[in-house]
């Protein structure tokens, strides 16, 4: 019986070396580039030390902040392309940028652009945030912003530079009517040319401005199209027609049924999703590859599953279900070589009753941690070290 056992033992050890084999080739084609990282911008400019704590804790390697138009600006400025004009503010952007670098991540910070001031709207019935802007105060607003993080401008009163930023991304979801209009007039989806020109301006502003060669990520996509927005691969499809120009695509694929899990998604087409979550992503891979005859890098540029809160009850998991989810979307992403970052909205609770507050962090409004803080440390041990201390 021992002999009987201790050959048994053996045989179990060599089929478990067997299998072992078999799985090395899946794992050596694992992504070894993901970095992971944070949108929340109010976090890190009213608690700061707080907030890079938590990045250190979470193995941040790349972070996206938010540069809003609309609160960049305290009217229309005098002299739109002076970096100095006192319309400009630049304080939260100035200290997030230099609090980045002194954490080690030079270079790994990229700026989301968007957001239309009234006076800046190209539609004079509108006044929304969402209205596609004039483009000659479009160029305007980029080149400040490109010139000030250039690495080579020192701000009035510094004595060094600020860091730069080679990295942005063009408007945020703006194939939605909430982010970006108009969208489709007399039943013609307009928006992809229309952003496809902020695009080219955007591109065309950096490029003239900065001393290096800077990446320039499209797309920013909303999860899901309407009866007035664009579903994600339409839009593409726009994109690529109106011979759109970039580096890096970008997309934010949120949950429509959160206890599905990784798995929301799983009934779309194959050929024309109208919905596009992680259950589906490799779907988004196939077609943005076919659509731009190439494959390019793939961002995360936002994304969370929200928890329950007083007023907060749609589209909302469990405490325990996004700590799950969280630990399995990072991991879940290692395993698509294209997708090379992924910025997780928010990293703490935005205050309850505020108007759209999210309930997305990985702690609450008041500070304690959610068990996603937790897992998401734990996901995030099994990718490459980041540089962040």
């Amino acid at each position: 019986m021992q002999m009987r056992t201790t050959h048994a033992r053996r045989m179990l050890i060599t089929l478990a070396a067997c299998v072992a084999l078999l799985v090395l080739p899946a794992l050596a084609s694992a992504n070894k580039n993901l970095r992971v990282g944070f949108l929340d911008n109010s976090y890190a400019t009213a608690y700061p030390t707080d907030f890079w704590a938590d990045a250190v804790a979470l193995n941040v390697g790349f972070m996206r902040w938010d540069i809003q138009w609309k609160h960049l600006t305290a009217g229309e400025p005098t002299n739109p392309r002076n970096v100095e004009d006192p319309a400009y503010r630049w304080a939260a952007s100035d200290a997030f940028v230099r609090a980045a670098g002194a954490h080690g991540l030079q270079d790994r910070v990229m700026f989301t652009l968007w957001a239309t001031p009234a006076w800046a709207s190209s539609l004079s019935f509108s006044g929304s945030t969402a209205d596609m802007p004039r483009i000659d105060a479009w160029r305007a607003f980029v080149h400040v912003v490109a010139k000030r993080y250039s690495g080579t401008y020192t701000p009035p009163g510094a004595n060094t530079p600020l860091p730069r930023v080679i990295s942005y991304e063009t408007w945020n979801e703006p194939n939605a009517y909430f982010a970006l209009r108009p969208q489709i007039v007399n039943g013609t989806a307009v928006s992809p040319a229309n952003y496809v020109k902020l695009l080219n301006a955007l591109k065309a502003e950096v490029s003239a401005v900065v001393a290096f060669k800077p990446t320039f990520v499209a797309g920013a996509l909303y999860k899901q199209g309407g009866p007035r927005s664009v579903t994600p691969i339409n839009f593409l499809r726009g994109m690529a027609a109106a011979k759109a120009k970039f580096d890096v695509l970008s997309t934010h694929p949120y949950n429509n049924t959160p206890r599905l899990g990784l798995k929301d998604g799983l009934d779309q087409s194959k050929t024309n999703p109208k919905f596009i979550g992680i259950g589906n992503f490799d779907t988004f891979i196939t077609l943005s590859n076919q659509i731009f005859g190439k494959k390019r890098p793939i961002w995360i540029t936002e994304f969370g599953w929200q928890t329950p809160s007083s007023g907060k009850s749609q589209y909302v998991a469990t405490v325990k279900q996004q700590a799950q989810f969280a630990h399995e979307s990072l991991l879940r992403f290692k395993q698509l070589p294209q997708v090379e970052r992924m910025a997780w909205f928010l990293l703490r609770d935005d205050p309850p009753g505020n108007g759209a507050f999210y309930t997305t962090g990985l702690r609450y409004f008041d500070g304690p941690k959610k068990p996603s803080f937790n897992t998401w440390v734990s996901a995030a041990k099994k990718l490459q070290r980041s540089p962040i201390r």
